[in-house]
């Protein structure tokens, strides 16, 4: 016994042994550590990311409504965290609504159970983005192109051949991928797209953005059934529609006039034909399709279209009911003016030709779910609001879409 308790050897080995969970501890709390730490990083990164896209929601959706897409989105970006967190998500406006906060907080088990941290890894983070600046929203395409006129299924704003989009003062959006083949191009105050951007686009577009939701889907543009006219074909003079339901099919052509009173002008199961140099004109009118009509601007025809002053639909010029998934098309050499909104939800926008659309109008918004310009036409979107006497609704125009945005913490 005296000699056993002599041995070195032994009592190295004893030490070790006594040691190793010591050790085997005090690896484990590293790694762990670690890996809280780890995610931790995460949790700010996804904090920053969801402050930016708030603050740009901040100016096309109410605040409680942008604090909600804006949670969401970070509660996506959580999905990269490992490990077995519960996280808490916190979003509010801030600055009067042009600033947006996102605070993250989170448990999770530490490794070893109840012994270090007795509570288990907290772990927190918070950004802040401000709105720097303010874009107007005056084009949006909202939604899949698939199925209209050979745009790929997610390009929802397509130019091709020498075709443009003009529009200086204010923002062109889309909710997926936005394409400017061959030598057409996009020059605009501000490009977006939720998904990729490709071709001429000036200033350099912004990609991987937030969706814009359609601001107007709470607009009633309900068609009534009872028609006031059935069919209706101009070819010579002049003629004055009042407002009411026309139904069937309306041609203007040659070089007659069609002057539309001011007022709601419905269009139901009707197609609405321009050829030649026809003229299509009114003041103060919103010209609403339901599910079943659509128009064809064609030839040289002149449009002279202003929208509505007043009323439930005070800023439209042309809009859809959400289940007409037609194709709207103004191939004419004289779409000059096209005064307020053009909302066209489910359906495609489709211009061509060789001119200049809308350019003699103060203001033009379009929403549409696909917006297709081809040949060698120029969509111009001018974006002097306080040009005319058609309000912009809310959700686009002044105030919709900042032109940056920047974390503050």
């Amino acid at each position: 016994m005296r000699r056993l308790a002599k041995e070195q050897g032994g009592n190295v080995l004893l030490a070790f042994v006594i040691a190793l969970p010591a050790a085997a501890f005090a690896v484990g709390l590293g790694v762990d550590f670690t890996s809280a730490a780890a995610d931790r990083v995460a949790m700010q990164g996804a904090a920053d990311a969801a402050a930016l896209a708030g603050a740009t929601q901040l100016a096309v959706a109410n605040p409680t409504a942008a604090a909600q897409r804006t949670r969401a989105f970070a509660l996506s970006q959580l999905n990269k965290l490992v490990g077995n967190w519960t996280l808490s998500v916190n979003t509010r406006a801030l600055s009067n609504n042009t600033a947006m906060q996102v605070t993250i907080s989170g448990n999770r088990p530490a490794l070893f159970h109840g012994m270090f941290p007795a509570n288990g890894w907290d772990a927190s983070a918070t950004a802040t983005a401000q709105a720097e600046g303010v874009m107007p929203l005056c084009a949006l395409g909202t939604g899949s192109g698939g199925g209209f006129l050979g745009l790929g299924a997610s390009t929802v704003v397509n130019l091709t051949s020498v075709s443009q989009v003009t529009a200086p003062n204010c923002l062109v959006q889309s909710n997926q991928n936005i394409a400017a083949e061959n030598g057409a191009q996009v020059t605009a105050g501000a490009v977006q797209a939720v998904g990729t951007a490709t071709g001429t686009i000036s200033p350099a577009p912004q990609t991987g953005a937030p969706p814009i939701a359609d601001p107007f889907t709470s607009v009633n543009v309900s068609v009534p059934t009872l028609c006031t006219e059935l069919n209706l074909t101009i070819l010579v003079g002049s003629q004055t529609l009042q407002p009411g339901v026309h139904c069937g099919v309306i041609v203007v052509g040659n070089n007659a006039t069609l002057t539309l009173a001011p007022g709601v002008h419905y269009f139901s199961v009707a197609t609405l034909t321009l050829l030649n140099n026809a003229v299509l004109q009114g003041s103060n009118v919103a010209l609403v399709f339901d599910d079943l009509s659509f128009f064809t601007f064609q030839d040289n025809s002149d449009i002279e279209l202003q929208g509505m002053t007043s009323g439930p639909l005070a800023g439209f010029v042309i809009a859809t009911t959400q289940g007409n998934r037609k194709t709207f098309t103004i191939s004419t050499t004289s779409a000059r003016t096209l005064l307020g909104v053009v909302y066209i939800p489910s359906g495609l926008l489709s211009i061509t030709g060789n001119a200049p659309v809308a350019q003699a109008s103060a203001w033009t918004v379009i929403v549409a779910q696909a917006i297709g310009v081809s040949g060698s036409a120029n969509l111009t979107l001018n974006a002097n609001y306080d040009g005319s006497e058609v309000p912009v609704p809310v959700g686009a125009g002044p105030g919709a879409a900042p032109q940056g945005v920047r974390l503050t913490n």
